[in-house]
């Protein structure tokens, strides 16, 4: 709660500043209007699974469709607020996204993947650069804005194990030790351009990156836990969801070949990071082997930065007239 205090602020400091603006200058109530509309959207996710440079070009490989619908208040004469609600996925993959570079070959070996559907409940303050104090008709052909808010969204991350195809809730799993809620917040930053296309419609593109308050929504977090510690040991369905550096080892040529020159070839598992590790076996008898640095307790497996998803496309929003005063006459 701490990391959305400053939010919080910032949205009241706007909203007495613009309330003050409005008092002092002038908006009639009956200038203010309402809009309903819905958006076509492309949603991206960026964390540990994902191989863009940085938040703002995301890795666009598996870019997935996102739907909303809206509700939009006109306040004041730059001012809006928002109701929003939107369902999309998100996904990535270590296997189909990593590269082979000094930089990516950590996730190549790691081999994760998750898919994630995304419910989105949003509101959030349009601020345009442009004011309008005059009512809907004379509004500008095009202004630019910029949107702050609160989002809350349930989420569902998935992982398969060696690409098979058949999706485990991950958050039944306990990996890495955790079980991490499905219902979460995220604070919107939106950048957008609305054009006036007629007298009540208008048309909007919109980018908006949400900046989660979790690391899970990849299923990826922190550190490898010691593997007896997962439900079922190293014979369960966790372990295999937790350490797939061996499929990659087996299923990848080149792959192969990197870990055999730079890690030695894959190692016998121990229950933790030492070199006096207790060794692991199968219910067979069979030892548990693993890439060095891979599936031991306390290994690295994610990087505990908090992840985040971004919705960009395209709005249409159909302004709702006020109700016509007519003159009484007697």
């Amino acid at each position: 709660m701490k990391k959305i205090l400053p939010l919080v602020v910032v949205l009241i400091v706007i909203t007495a500043f613009f309330n003050t603006e409005v008092k002092a200058q002038g908006f009639p109530k009956k200038n203010r209007y309402t809009s309903i509309g819905g958006s076509i959207n492309a949603m991206n996710y960026v964390g540990e699974l994902d191989p863009g440079p940085s938040f703002i070009s995301p890795g666009l490989k598996f870019t997935r469709p996102n739907l909303a619908v809206e509700y939009v208040y006109r306040w004041g004469p730059r001012i809006s607020f928002r109701g929003q609600v939107g369902y999309g996925q998100v996904s990535g993959s270590d296997e189909k996204n990593a590269s082979y570079s000094e930089k990516n070959i950590f996730r190549k070996i790691r081999n994760e993947d998750f898919k994630s559907n995304i419910l989105e409940v949003k509101g959030d303050v349009i601020i345009d650069l442009w004011e309008n104090r005059g009512n809907y008709k004379k509004r500008p052909d095009y202004t630019p804005y910029i949107a702050l808010g609160l989002a809350y969204f349930h989420m569902n991350p998935k992982g398969q194990i060696n690409n098979q195809g058949q999706w485990y809730v991950l958050d039944n799993y306990g990996l890495e030790g955790k079980n991490f809620s499905k219902n979460q917040l995220a604070i919107p930053v939106t950048l957008g351009f609305r054009y006036k296309l007629s007298k009540q419609w208008d048309l909007s593109f919109e980018a908006g990156w949400r900046f989660t308050l979790t690391d899970y929504l990849d299923g990826v977090s922190h550190k490898y836990v010691d593997p007896n510690s997962l439900p079922g040991g190293v014979n369960g369905i966790a372990y295999q969801l937790d350490n797939q550096t061996v499929a990659a080892y087996n299923s990848d040529p080149t792959l192969h070949n990197y870990i055999d020159a730079h890690y030695g070839g894959l190692k016998q598992l121990t229950n933790n990071n030492t070199p006096s590790g207790v060794p692991l076996y199968y219910s067979n008898g069979q030892p548990v082997m693993t890439v060095p640095g891979f599936g031991s307790g306390g290994d690295q497996r994610g990087d505990k930065n908090r992840d985040w998803y971004i919705v960009t496309g395209f709005h249409l929003t159909y302004i709702i007239p006020g109700r016509v005063i007519c003159p009484k006459f007697r």
